[in-house]
């Protein structure tokens, strides 16, 4: 079977990784043949895939909609390519993507909805004939899905959801930790744009830290952004810099993740969240936006807690909440939080519902 995926970026971001974690598992598959498409730029995980010897063409183009000569450049590869399957992520994927595959004449189209999109009454209608291209259309959780139909344009019948994946048992990698230390330690692992929210993130930090005492706990931010200049000035003037620490990107959040006692991601929305699961498959007690995918993946006081990202006192609450649990009360809940994604998000699980939907469709 010869599979095309097409993504808008390939530098670093949640569709990223889970396109790096599962056309690695995918590669190691006897009888796959899969090709990565990049509209854009590449960037590390575009080098990252190279390395593992997957095929990765860079198209370079603004991926701005529409652009006839991206639609143009994909009928062209598809032409040598002659995929069975073509895969797209992302709005601006899926536009180019699917509108090439159609006049290409590739077999099986696949659209997927990685979030929330705000579109209003034109671009409803040129996504809704962007989605006629498709035979099928995946969710990456019931929200994104149930607010594709609710906007109309994908019809229930022909939309799916899969969950994201992620690697249970991850590779550490090389890159120096922060310090050891005895403060307590949370964690947020994203790319610093204003949907994550992480202003309420530190401001709530600075709360916290008014109450506890600033000798007593410490925010690391694992992750890189437009916003970074922004959220490091606004730590300046709460005076906190001393206590929140951005490590920038890192291809393996994990070793950071085994270092840390709570995650905590307040986002507006999240289609899914891989940093998430993965934040749960360390074992950690999770605060996460109550918006979109993560109320389909967290069980309320069970393996997290879910927020209001509108509400930073509730935020606050939380965080606090956490911070004066013991011990065994963390990790009764972190362990909780490991074997719900072991059941649910593994690699395999997802590889086997793609193949499902490829086959099937």
């Amino acid at each position: 079977m010869k599979i095309v995926r097409i993504v808008p970026f390939l530098n670093f971001g949640g569709v990223e990784k889970r396109l790096e974690i599962s056309s690695k598992a995918f590669s190691k598959k006897a009888g796959i043949d899969l090709t990565i498409i990049t509209l854009g730029h590449g960037g590390v995980v575009a080098e990252s895939l190279e390395k593992s010897n997957i095929k990765v063409i860079l198209l370079n183009q603004s991926v701005k909609i529409p652009n006839l000569v991206l639609v143009l450049k994909l009928i062209a590869q598809f032409k040598n390519i002659i995929p069975d399957v073509v895969h797209c992520s992302g709005a601006e994927a899926n536009f180019h993507g699917l509108l090439a595959a159609k006049l290409a004449g590739v077999p099986v189209k696949i659209g997927e909805e990685i979030g929330f999109p705000q579109h209003h009454l034109i671009w409803r209608f040129i996504f809704k004939m962007t989605y006629l291209c498709a035979d099928l259309v995946i969710g990456i959780s019931h929200a994104v899905a149930d607010n594709l139909v609710k906007m109309g344009e994908v019809p229930p019948s022909k939309i799916r959801v899969i969950y994201n994946p992620v690697e249970i048992n991850r590779v550490t990698d090389n890159h120096q930790l922060f310090s050891k230390s005895v403060m307590f330690t949370f964690i947020t692992v994203c790319r610093l744009v204003p949907i994550k929210n992480i202003e309420s993130l530190i401001m709530a930090f600075s709360q916290v830290l008014r109450q506890v005492g600033s000798e007593k706990a410490r925010l690391i931010i694992v992750g890189d952004g437009p916003s970074k200049k922004i959220l490091s000035r606004l730590c300046e003037e709460l005076n906190i810099s001393e206590q929140v620490f951005f490590s920038g990107y890192r291809s393996s959040v994990i070793p950071y993740l085994k270092q840390a006692d709570a995650f905590v991601l307040p986002s507006f929305s999240e289609g899914f969240s891989i940093a998430l699961v993965e934040a749960m498959v360390s074992e950690l007690p999770c605060i996460v936006t109550k918006v979109g995918g993560p109320s389909e993946i967290i069980q309320e006081g069970k393996t997290g807690f879910l927020i209001d990202p509108h509400r930073i006192d509730q935020l606050v609450q939380m965080m606090l909440k956490i911070f004066q649990m013991s011990d065994k009360q963390r990790s009764l809940i972190g362990a909780r939080a490991k074997k719900e994604v072991e059941e649910r998000f593994s690699v395999d699980r997802y590889i086997k519902g793609l193949l499902k939907v490829y086959d099937t469709t």
